[in-house]
């Protein structure tokens, strides 16, 4: 997976604002990004280890 794209739109994650960012819990280097096709990313230290499919899709 690209670690700087969302898996299933391929849209920049830096370029998502920092509202888009939820940490998964204090201290942890895990957290989650909000793309704007309506997936949810997950990321462990900056790097996309997954993600989901938004609502609507297949």
């Amino acid at each position: 997976m690209d670690e700087n794209r969302c898996p299933r739109c391929g849209w920049p994650l830096a370029e998502l604002p920092a509202s888009a960012v939820v940490p998964a819990s204090r201290g942890s280097r895990a957290d989650y990004v909000r793309c704007l096709c309506g997936s949810w990313v997950a990321r462990l230290g900056g790097v996309v280890v997954g993600a989901t499919r938004p609502r609507g899709w297949g």
